[in-house]
């Protein structure tokens, strides 16, 4: 094969591997539109529905006709990690496998028609980068859901001080929450709030609605504080003493976490140091050493 006709299929081969990588990032960043369109008002929602029904009409078509080839197990399992990454509302388990299994198609394409190899190094290859793709998109929504969780538990204190405040100025428990909302600047924890503000004005029973958003976000300290605002309201007990202690929980809590990751970064230290920062010190004072004494031999 000539020169010419060796360029041509290389360009072909990466322009395919380039398109399927593309159609893998669309659905990801469909994901991402989703969740700031249903984060922000009704005015910028309404200016990026267009690309949004554009992007849905084929993912659903293509959920629908995956959906009866997936376990419900399987789709059990991602359902409960979408509501915990707080996609539930945007996404069902069906259509989200779609961005791992286009990730995977993608790379296993790529390394098909851009390796050297053949026979069974190549499937090995194949499958190598089919494993790499498809844990790209799982390894990003594990990373939201652990960013939420630490978002929450940084602001939860600050929260509970803030609704307090409103309920000893003799606000009700909804209008203090609905206060202690519009105070809190844009973050996970105003958006679930909000979640249950809405579902609370859909009939949904304040307990029933608080307990939900607890298990979306699924942080201890968060269970700990609605259990107790429950169970006050169960009991007709003052809500304003439960918050506090709540607050001071969390907010200890809180210190004896960064106590803990201050304890813990010599150790995490050492690694680098050993590794990276105690040769290359070594190679600085011990080159002129040497030089010399090569000199002198």
């Amino acid at each position: 094969m000539s020169s010419g006709h060796e360029a041509v299929v290389t360009l072909i081969c990466v322009g395919t591997a380039l398109g399927a990588a593309l159609a893998s990032v669309l659905v990801w960043r469909f994901i991402e539109s989703g969740v700031r369109a249903a984060g922000q008002s009704r005015e910028r929602a309404g200016l990026l529905s267009p690309w949004l029904c554009f992007s849905r009409w084929p993912l659903s078509q293509l959920a629908r006709a995956l959906s009866a080839h997936i376990p419900p197990g399987l789709l059990a399992a991602i359902g409960s990690m979408l509501e915990r990454g707080d996609l539930d509302e945007i996404l069902d388990a069906a259509q989200w496998l779609i961005a791992p299994l286009l990730a995977a198609s993608a790379m296993a394409l790529g390394c098909c028609l851009l390796s050297g190899a053949r026979g069974a190094s190549l499937a090995l290859q194949a499958i190598l980068a089919a494993v790499f793709g498809a844990a790209m998109p799982c390894l990003a929504l594990r990373e939201r859901i652990v960013t939420r969780q630490r978002q929450v538990l940084r602001e939860l204190p600050g929260y509970l001080d803030l609704l307090a405040l409103a309920l000893e100025a003799g606000c009700a428990f909804n209008a203090a929450l609905q206060l202690a909302v519009q105070r809190l600047p844009s973050s996970t924890l105003r958006s679930g709030l909000e979640r249950v503000l809405r579902e609370m004005r859909a009939g949904s029973p304040r307990g029933e609605a608080l307990r939900r958003f607890e298990r979306r976000v699924n942080v201890p300290a968060l269970a700990a504080a609605v259990a107790a605002i429950v169970q006050a309201e169960a009991t007709g007990v003052s809500l304003v003493p439960v918050i506090r202690a709540q607050s001071m929980r969390g907010t200890q809590e809180r210190f004896a976490r960064a106590e803990k990751l201050a304890m813990e970064a010599p150790v995490k230290m050492l690694a680098p140091l050993v590794l990276c920062i105690f040769p290359c010190t070594f190679i600085v004072i011990g080159f002129p050493i040497a030089v010399r004494l090569l000199w002198g031999l």
